[in-house]
Formats: structure tokens, C-alpha cells, sequence
């Protein structure tokens, strides 16, 4: 199963943020793994802010790609203290954590 380690900032925020995203299946035919992420990542955080009765996010994300991997070989389960690590972690299952929390 792919994953993808990446870093993020959210629009003038000097603030440097982690995330994980492991999915299904990707592409050979897609316009960057940034583009892949952003969708996901905005999705997660819009909705930790609706649930904090925060305003959704309009600035630009700023997404950095650390690492990537669509080698079936390896294996994608970690343990809860992986998730601890990253300040938004999505899974195949549609999961999605953020600061370690469970949306």
C-alpha cells in the first residue's frame, strides 16, 4: 500500500506541520504527489476546525513531499506511537488524526 510523508505549512504561517497519508492505490497519471495530498489534507483540517467552531481554511497549503512509497513489499501498519509523532496522519480506512486525536 502507498504512503507519503510530507511536511506543510498553511499560508503565511511560518509554522512547520507533519503529516502521513497512506491510500489504496495511486496513479502513474497524476499532476505531483503535493496535488495528491492536498485534497485530503485541507479535507481533515477543515473538518478539525469545524469541530473546533474554527473558520475553514482559505489560505494556500504549502506542501512539501519528504518521502514516498508504492512498494507492496512493505508493510504500512504501525503502532498508535507512530501516530503520535505527526500533526495529521490519514489511513486507507479513511481515518484521519489530528495532533493524535481521532476525527
Amino acid at each position: 500500500m502507498p504512503f507519503i510523508t510530507f511536511i506543510y505549512k498553511i499560508g503565511k504561517n511560518p509554522k512547520t506541520y507533519y503529516g502521513k497519508y497512506y491510500f489504496y492505490y495511486i496513479s502513474d497519471d497524476h499532476d505531483g504527489l503535493d496535488i495528491q495530498v492536498e485534497y485530503i489534507l485541507k479535507q481533515g483540517l477543515n473538518n478539525y476546525r469545524k469541530q473546533k467552531n474554527f473558520p475553514e481554511i482559505k489560505s494556500k497549503l504549502k506542501i512539501g513531499i519528504l518521502s514516498f512509497s508504492s512498494d507492496p513489499n512493505i508493510s504500512v501498519d504501525c503502532t498508535k506511537n507512530e501516530i503520535k509523532c505527526f500533526d495529521f496522519y490519514y489511513t486507507y480506512n479513511d481515518k484521519t488524526y489530528i495532533n493524535e486525536k481521532l476525527l
